[in-house]
């Protein structure tokens, strides 16, 4: 990926640049070379909640584009999801000083988990209130797999005998 994907921020249907991580090659022959531009469209996204719900990207291949040519690609989606945000909820708001001890471990690490223990149920409940479930985002120079749905027939330049004199 040359851009960043995320959850928070992007909407279904906008369009990614990326690049080809390594070329495409056929009988020892490059068909289209390392670094060709290839585009890439979220095709849904999800934000999660305050309380419920989790952060989804999904997206596909849509083109390549390689020595002066378009190609429309047809690819399988790409998804990534976040953690669920309703069984952290229920973790956090449940357990008295057990939830202090989460609020606190992710708050400040191990030392944190000893503060946050006298924290108790209510400050779960606080937690969750004042902060979203994590988001999911893809950044720039992240390297994602595809695989084709339908083949692709790239025209390559032909090499020529030399003219006769």
């Amino acid at each position: 990926m040359i851009d960043s994907v995320d959850s928070s921020v992007n909407n279904p249907g906008e369009i990614f640049h990326a690049s080809l991580e390594n070329p495409i090659v056929v009988d020892n022959e490059v068909i289209v070379p390392k670094g060709a531009d290839v585009y890439v469209r979220l095709v849904a996204a999800s934000s999660a909640g305050k309380f419920a719900g989790k952060s989804e990207l999904h997206l596909e291949l849509i083109k390549l584009e390689s020595r002066g040519r378009s190609y429309p690609l047809v690819s399988e989606t790409y998804s990534l999801t976040g953690d669920s945000r309703g069984k952290n909820t229920a973790e956090k708001v449940g357990g008295g000083a057990v939830v202090g001890a989460i609020i606190g471990a992710i708050a400040g690490g191990g030392k944190g988990a000893a503060i946050g223990a006298t924290v108790g149920g209510a400050g779960g409940g606080v937690y969750q209130a004042v902060t979203h479930g994590k988001q999911v985002r893809i950044p720039s120079e992240t390297k994602l797999d595809f695989q084709l749905d339908q083949p692709v027939t790239v025209t390559t330049p032909r090499s020529f005998p030399p003219a006769a004199h």
